[in-house]
């Protein structure tokens, strides 16, 4: 009989056991060079914040003079840093990206060379950007190409299976079409592409349901 009971006992309290989540890990203090933290702990809890400022002539990575960093699971958020006061951030042009290389900063005077999005181009040809005492200068401005069109025309009956969706394509752009099971094009295809040329979308056919 005892034994029939610490069995139950094993099976009610081992599932338990194996789903408990474990504890969150908490955080060794931050590594701060050029800098100070507070409060000064030794270690923090998940979940504790941390409030820093940087020596003379440095900042922190996320901007500003004071920045937060948060414990979490053993790791900090947005990690302490402190870097040049005249290095760069990282930055954003719309309508176009860069490789960033897993960069938080840029030291002064880094030039950025940028690539507009597909269906936008440079004005002037000016596709760089230089780190200048700590802010970005001569910022790339990208315009929407006359040639590049928009959004494909819809197709009843029909959906572009070759391209994720978006509202504009660069000239020479081609997406295809599939017709919808039970539905075909003129002379029995399931599949048609049209192009974009000069700002406008080649001609599409139609998908009929099959036998009409």
């Amino acid at each position: 009989m005892y034994q029939m009971y610490l069995g139950f006992l094993l099976l009610v309290w081992l599932p338990a056991v194996l789903r408990a989540k474990p504890a969150a890990q908490r955080c060794h203090a931050p590594l701060l060079s050029g800098g100070f933290f507070v409060p000064g702990n030794e270690f923090f809890s998940h979940g504790a914040k941390v409030t820093y400022s940087c020596n003379h002539g440095q900042k922190p990575v996320s901007g500003g003079w004071w920045a937060t960093s948060t414990c979490q699971d053993g790791q900090w958020s947005d990690r302490p840093q402190c870097i040049d006061e005249n290095a760069c951030l990282p930055l954003t042009v719309p309508n176009a990206n860069y490789a960033q290389n897993a960069r938080t900063w840029y030291a002064n005077g880094y030039t950025l060379r940028m690539k507009c999005n597909e269906g936008y181009k440079f004005i002037n040809n000016d596709a760089t950007a230089k780190c200048s005492n700590g802010a970005w200068t001569s910022l790339p401005v990208c315009q929407r190409d006359e040639y590049s069109c928009g959004e494909p025309p819809q197709v009843p009956h029909a959906v572009i299976i070759d391209q994720e969706y978006r509202e504009l394509f660069a000239v020479d752009s081609q997406v295809t079409y599939q017709c919808e099971d039970g539905y075909t094009l003129q002379g029995g295809s399931n599949n048609m592409s049209i192009g974009c040329h000069h700002g406008n979308w080649t001609t599409s056919s139609s998908c009929s349901e099959w036998g009409t």
